[in-house]
């Protein structure tokens, strides 16, 4: 699908979804193109079209590069992003004279956005438009980032506060008990989807933030060539700015996640030494019940507690005090 927009009468407006209008479009956004729309395309404008796979290769050769006059630019934005199941997909600009091409296969709410802002208001051109789609989908990555680190922040509350003993939780870790009734008792293979769930975010992030960071460095190489002016040129460094500060904290959310994915796995390992002290403890409890029972269980004939009257009773009594003592025993030493 092929959507032309133009500058009309001062105003930026959508020419439709066909290709008669692209000798006076500013903007040609490209969805998902067919053989066909490729080849007009390149008819048209005289340029190669990207396909998915090449728009999907690593290298900085096949991602951003000039070619015919025109200058391409790749990089990886994330779309789906209502949840954590977000979908990493390319999209390519090209610039190529007064207009700008973007080719992709998803529909990011950022471009849909965008686009809703731009016809409210003046005209555009073609760097403006640049500019203009990667800001919103900067700033949809720094919402993602936002919202993923207060999931953390939820997970530690979850992992750690309500996990204490009562005799050695603080007020905060009190309130957040209080607060969630079923705490004690969490769920730490859920805990360890869900950390896995914003690790993968997180990866996702961080490489959508990766390759707009080429796209602004090779964009601001072309400044001197398409001369876009001191507004676009300070908005293209502004942008590099936000975007590193959006990796060193996706980097810092990344050291959390893993630093929760330690501690999971060390609570985990907690309960099960708890289980396993439990049953070491029982172990011990009614191993002298059972040698005495083992003891008058023996069937030989000269066995003088065989004649006591109160042998029976005696027994059982004995057995009853040899269990209770060490219980008792460990739950002095807080061993229990």
């Amino acid at each position: 699908m092929i959507r032309t927009y133009s500058n009309s009468s001062g105003r930026f407006v959508l020419d439709g979804e066909h290709l008669g209008a692209l000798d006076a479009a500013v903007w040609v956004d490209v969805l998902r193109p067919t053989p066909d729309e490729e080849t007009a395309l390149e008819r048209a404008f005289g340029i190669g079209v990207p396909t998915l796979a090449e728009m999907s290769e690593i290298e900085l050769s096949s991602r951003l590069y000039s070619e015919d006059g025109a200058h391409f630019l790749t990089a990886n934005m994330l779309s789906r992003t209502d949840d954590d199941m977000v979908k990493v997909s390319p999209i390519t600009f090209i610039l190529t004279g007064e207009k700008v091409i973007t080719v992709r296969y998803e529909e990011p709410r950022a471009i849909d956005a965008f686009v809703a802002r731009c016809l409210k208001s003046g005209t555009f051109s073609a760097d403006q438009i640049l500019i203009g789609i990667l800001e919103g989908i900067i700033e949809r990555i720094g919402d993602l980032l936002e919202r993923a680190g207060h999931d953390l922040d939820l997970l530690s509350e979850k992992v750690f506060f309500t996990q204490a003993p009562a005799s050695v939780r603080n007020a905060a870790a009190a309130k957040v008990a209080a607060s969630t009734p079923n705490a004690r008792q969490c769920d730490f293979q859920a805990v360890l989807v869900e950390v896995g769930h914003k690790g993968d975010l997180l990866s996702k992030i961080q490489d959508s933030l990766i390759s707009l960071q080429r796209l602004l460095a090779f964009d601001s190489s072309l400044a001197s060539e398409r001369k876009p002016g001191k507004a676009i040129d300070h908005r293209i460094k502004t942008l590099a700015v936000d975007v590193q500060a959006l990796r060193d904290h996706a980097g810092f959310l990344t050291q959390k996640i893993n630093f929760l994915l330690d501690a999971t796995l060390g609570m985990i390992n907690i309960q099960q030494t708890a289980i396993i002290k439990i049953f070491s403890v029982a172990a011990v409890v009614f191993l002298p019940p059972t040698l005495i029972a083992s003891i008058y269980g023996m069937n030989y004939k000269h066995m003088p507690e065989l004649d006591w009257a109160y042998g029976y009773p005696l027994a059982l009594a004995l057995m009853v005090m040899s269990a209770v003592l060490p219980y008792l025993f460990f739950k002095w030493r807080g061993w229990l």
